[in-house]
């Protein structure tokens, strides 16, 4: 489909009224489109075969429901690697420092009924202690509340856990960019990792890949977490190969101060991961996804919210905070 098409199908449902070929023509100006009277009526002749458009009185055009429906397909195609550009947003606006542990830090947020909250608490509670995790800090929040701008409804309560986009804010502060390549499923036979076995881009999803796994019922966190064997969501970045050294620094002070699930900081050489090749270092770490995974494949109901709430560090808690 041509460029203009969707422009007059996207013009005819904001105006929201039947409008005339000049009407269209002048607010396709107004878009930067200038073309030809005669070039609008041969598209709009097109566009009405189709059965995107109909005519109404005195010629005028409205879209029809075929016509809103092909707008809407060509909004998802155009919309390909938002998810992507939702991790760019959050490392822009995140305020998180690693050196004063403070500041708003990218946050996950499952959404559970409050009839499974016993339940929930204890899964979480087995999966805390696991070496796999970013942090076993927490957030809770109770119906009527407001989570990182999430609002929890009524009868539901929400479990906050930090984004490993965490790693993208602290090192866009130490001046390394970071690019979001691919989620990937890390296998692991007694407690170590073996390989991926799954990989999904970034750049091809409207949808967070870790979201994209769990949902398919891929995962094998709690079977991780309990016998050492199973598959787990990683996320990989990639970044500028003379930058590694930062990265590894950056990467200890995190460590000591309790930011962990860094599974491999490699070098374009390096193929121990089998990822395709390139000339960039790579980042593969343990996806904060992988505390809430569990909820999922023990059969709980829940709707998660990926990388959509900011929440100050300072409003984490260990678990056993909850416990009490």
């Amino acid at each position: 489909m041509s460029r203009i098409i969707p422009e007059i199908l996207d013009i005819l449902v904001e105006f929201g009224k039947p409008l005339s070929s000049q009407e269209i023509t002048d607010e396709l100006k107004l878009r930067g489109i200038k073309l030809e009277s005669r070039t609008i009526r041969y598209h709009l002749t097109k566009m009405e075969k189709m059965g995107l458009i109909s005519r109404v009185a005195n010629g005028k055009r409205v879209i029809t429901e075929k016509g809103i429906e092909e707008l809407r397909r060509k909004s998802v195609f155009e919309r390909l690697g938002e998810f992507s550009e939702r991790i760019e947003y959050n490392v822009y606006f995140c305020t998180f420092d690693l050196y004063s542990m403070r500041g708003t830090i990218p946050t996950n947020v499952a959404i559970l009924d409050k009839k499974d909250f016993e339940k929930a608490l204890n899964i979480v509670e087995d999966v805390s202690s696991s070496k796999i995790l970013i942090s076993n800090l927490i957030v809770f929040c109770d119906e009527g509340e407001n989570i990182g701008g999430i609002d929890i409804p009524k009868g539901k309560f929400g479990i906050g856990v930090i984004s490993n986009t965490i790693y993208d804010v602290i090192m866009r502060s130490a001046g390394v960019s970071m690019v979001a390549e691919f989620a990937g499923l890390l296998h692991y036979e007694k407690h170590k990792p073996k390989g991926i076995i799954e990989l999904i881009s970034y750049s091809g999803t409207t949808l967070s890949p870790g979201w994209l796994l769990i949902n398919s019922g891929l995962t094998s966190v709690y079977e991780v977490v309990k016998t050492g064997n199973g598959d787990i969501i990683t996320a990989i970045r990639s970044f500028s190969k003379y930058a590694v050294e930062i990265v590894k620094e950056e990467l200890s002070l995190a460590k000591a101060r309790g930011i962990n699930g860094i599974i491999s900081v490699s070098h374009p050489s390096d193929k121990s991961f089998s990822l395709p090749t390139g000339n960039r270092a790579r980042l593969i770490v343990s996806a904060g996804l992988n505390y809430l995974a569990p909820l999922h494949e023990c059969n709980l109901k829940l709707e998660l919210r990926i990388n959509e709430a900011f929440i100050e560090f300072k409003e984490f808690k260990p678990i056993e905070k909850f416990l009490k």
